[in-house]
């Protein structure tokens, strides 16, 4: 099938991999691949015009310049013509001294797909995360050792993140958010997910309450439910992460956090292990607070 946008001409295909409907294209010196799940009903994915929608991701087109002034970058948002349901598309990115070595550039594709894996995992766990619709790969013609990562999920409405909606919240609506936190979180670790971004600002919270994950890019799964070790090392990233937000002035309690902390521990005596465990590793975090928070970046 021929598509045809202004300036460009696409070839397009389709195929089935792995569970997934990849659609092939070139496009203005690029080989473009969408990769959506079989999950996603034709009726939905027909809402959406890739081949544009990914001329725009190369061009810059729709990039959301608060995201890219606050240091998150990589947001870009569409609707209209080119999504008639909203969509949220988020570029790959490396983090730390590899963002100024390769940027956007990843040797492979797995590590997009992984994400789509696992983001889809948690849904049918039934944790709250925006409706992944497809994973976009572009890689250049001329020189193809390095490709292009975007991941796109339904946008959604009347919501914020967890800080900006700690602001207004009260006492008794901040406590419900924490516990619910806790227990989604339970439950990916009694499933064996591996939470790794796991931080304030990738909750977003909708104006009824509902605490929504997201970004699940480089998380890891296994068989069974995770060790103790995982558990408390992906505790401590959302401490710390507390922390760092309380340290910027953010409006925090010590009820917040043990809302959050009772909903995850199964009885009282492994809330007070997991209480001590945090409170260690966070005093020793703080000795070093400046050049850890630098590592790893939120």
């Amino acid at each position: 099938m021929s598509l045809k946008i202004p300036g460009l001409m696409t070839q397009s295909k389709s195929r089935t991999e792995k569970n997934l409907t990849v659609t092939s294209f070139t496009l203005d010196g690029r080989r473009c691949s969408v990769y959506v799940s079989d999950r996603r009903p034709q009726s939905l994915l027909n809402k959406f015009s890739w081949p544009q929608i990914t001329a725009d991701l190369v061009a810059g087109v729709g990039l959301d310049q608060q995201a890219a002034q606050s240091g998150r970058g990589g947001i870009f948002f569409f609707s209209g013509d080119r999504a008639a349901t909203p969509l949220v598309v988020r570029q790959y990115r490396h983090g730390g001294f590899l963002r100024f070595l390769r940027g956007a550039r990843f040797f492979s594709r797995k590590r997009f797909l992984a994400e789509l894996k696992i983001h889809n995992q948690a849904a049918e766990l039934g944790i709250p995360v925006p409706a992944a619709v497809a994973v976009i790969v572009t890689t250049e013609e001329r020189s193809s050792f390095f490709v292009n990562g975007y991941f796109a999920t339904l946008r959604l409405p009347d919501c914020g993140t967890l800080p900006e909606f700690l602001q207004e919240a009260d006492s008794k609506t901040r406590l419900m958010i924490f516990a619910r936190v806790g227990e989604y979180l339970k439950k990916l670790h009694e499933n064996g997910i591996y939470y790794t971004d796991m931080q304030v600002k990738n909750i977003l919270v909708t104006r009824s309450g509902i605490p929504y994950f997201i970004d699940f890019d480089k998380s890891r799964e296994s068989e069974g439910p995770l060790s103790d070790v995982l558990r408390s090392a992906n505790l401590r990233r959302f401490w710390r992460s507390l922390a760092k937000y309380s340290e910027r002035g953010g409006c925090l309690t010590e009820s917040d956090r043990a809302a959050f902390l009772i909903a995850y521990a199964a009885d009282s005596k492994a809330y007070g292990k997991f209480y001590q465990q945090l409170q260690r590793g966070l005093f020793r975090r703080r000795l070093f607070y400046r050049l850890g928070w630098l590592i790893n970046r939120s």
